[in-house]
């Protein structure tokens, strides 16, 4: 395999731009969050989406490294494909950030659950927009002046589902990615296909998160650790009719989100024979992995009455 574009070489390049991007977006604003009065950064002294001690830059790092993991499998769709720089803009900025399973400002959860005020979402927002659009054009080029396709170029057809896919049906291609799709898929109207896609995605979404939830709920004591931590002074009350509304409608409108980001992957993950893996591995690697890589004095103060409550 190409030294290039071997998974090391891969994973160094990105997690090295990913942290460079992160410091310079990260020095502009602190220094805009020291000059908000205090009353108006309250989310965001507490959760500090961007924080530059030593501790969480190293871990902000292997962040970097783990999402570029995440995203090789992809490494042609992104890199040589036209549409390269915005899928991977949207993957970074749409889904770890407003995605994300934590509710920090700028996140679709924090949004719903805390009350965290709308400067405090759209500084963060604004920020990591800069942050991931900077990040993708310069990560992008490096890769194409390194010889590995121009980003430029690529194939311009939609995505179209590849439904009743079989192996004789993948054609050509670096690593399967590339795939026939069913007859008559050519004439069908793409926004029929897009809303199908996204329905599906979006009730599987709903259940699975309304399952987990709340069992996850039951288990681990939120009820007292809701009363007695200090991460939850910030989110709204649970109990009222309203706020299941709002948690309800919500997950609903973040499932149909996270399926449109996700659809310029769908033909990579659908024609490959373990592609449950791809998908799994976007969602554990976008929504998961930058919620485990909090600031680590945020991330200590979680642990800390974590233990209080389930001594």
């Amino acid at each position: 395999m190409n030294n290039i574009k071997s998974v090391g070489g891969f994973t160094g390049r990105f997690a090295l731009a990913y942290i460079i991007f992160y410091i310079a977006v990260g020095v502009l604003f602190l220094n805009l969050q020291h000059v908000l009065p205090a009353a108006s950064r309250t989310a965001l002294d507490f959760y500090e989406p961007y924080n530059l001690g030593f501790d969480n830059l190293v871990a902000q790092l292997l962040l970097g490294a783990f999402l570029a993991l995440v995203l090789y499998p992809f490494y042609d769709l992104l890199v040589k494909g036209d549409r390269g720089l915005l899928i991977l803009f949207a993957a970074l900025w749409g889904v770890s950030l407003l995605g994300n399973l934590e509710p920090k400002p700028g996140s679709i959860e924090g949004m719903i659950y805390t009350q965290t005020t709308f400067l405090e979402h759209f500084l963060v927002i604004i920020a990591g927009a800069i942050q991931f659009i900077c990040f993708s054009l310069v990560f992008l080029r490096w890769e194409q002046r390194l010889g590995q396709g121009d980003i430029r170029q690529g194939d311009r057809s939609p995505v179209m589902p590849l439904n009743g896919r079989k192996a004789g049906e993948i054609a050509g291609g670096q690593g399967g990615e590339t795939a026939t799709s069913p007859a008559g898929a050519e004439s069908a109207a793409p926004a029929r296909w897009l809303r199908g896609y996204t329905l599906r995605f979006t009730l599987i979404h709903v259940i699975i998160y309304w399952v987990v939830g709340s069992l996850f709920y039951e288990i681990s004591g939120y009820e007292e650790a809701l009363a007695t931590m200090e991460a939850f002074e910030l989110w709204r009350p649970l109990e009222s009719l309203g706020m299941v509304m709002a948690v309800f409608f919500g997950q609903i409108g973040r499932g149909a989100f996270l399926a449109l980001i996700l659809y310029a992957f769908y033909n990579t993950y659908m024609s490959r024979q373990n592609g449950w893996l791809l998908l799994f591995g976007l969602l554990l690697g976008l929504k998961v992995f930058p919620a485990l890589f909090t600031p680590f004095e945020s991330l200590g103060a979680y642990s800390t009455q974590i233990d209080h409550v389930f001594q």
